[in-house]
């Protein structure tokens, strides 16, 4: 719904645009597009992204994707549950299991721990305010580190406001 910048005319813009078609060998994804007006933006964006989704961590790829679906599905945000739908399908292979996750987690067949970095996730997605200590305290009996606490907490906030950009500004699937 917001007019993107060409980025010919903005040399960092063109940079980051390089830098992610490096990474992704594919044409600019239109959440990354929407950011073209703020070129320091979108590279704050897509350092942040990176991070929590490729970098270092306890959590597996698997499971982040997993907590990208599903709060983008509690959210009703189709850009990004197809988005990483498809990225779960990747990682995993198993095309039931991820239309599962997007349709309903909560009976999908997951391991207790998947189980209950989902219901965390969905929680704090759905109602923040009813977030309590027991609610780390049933990650930690799943043996998850405060560490990876902290890193499905990041997952769940960077999609909630990622969703809110995209419904905010419009911002439509790409057809490829």
């Amino acid at each position: 719904w917001i007019k993107e910048k060409d980025p010919k005319d903005d040399p960092r813009l063109a940079s980051v645009y390089e830098d992610v078609k490096k990474r992704t060998d594919q044409e600019i994804d239109n959440i990354y597009r929407v950011h073209s007006l703020d070129a320091k933006a979108l590279e704050n964006h897509k350092n942040l992204y990176e991070h929590l989704m490729f970098g270092e961590s306890e959590l597996s790829r698997k499971e982040r994707e997993m907590i990208a679906v599903v709060v983008s599905s509690a959210n009703g945000c189709p850009y990004c549950v197809s988005h990483h739908e498809e990225a779960l399908r990747h990682v995993t292979d198993d095309h039931a299991l991820m239309e599962k996750i997007a349709e309903d987690y909560a009976s999908a067949p997951l391991t207790k721990r998947e189980k209950a970095m989902l219901d965390y996730a969905y929680k704090l997605t759905k109602t923040p305010y009813r977030m309590m200590h027991d609610d780390i305290v049933c990650l930690r009996l799943m043996k998850l580190s405060d560490l990876a606490i902290f890193e499905i907490n990041q997952i769940v906030a960077y999609f909630n406001y990622v969703n809110r950009i995209v419904f905010g500004l419009g911002v439509e699937l790409e057809k490829r």
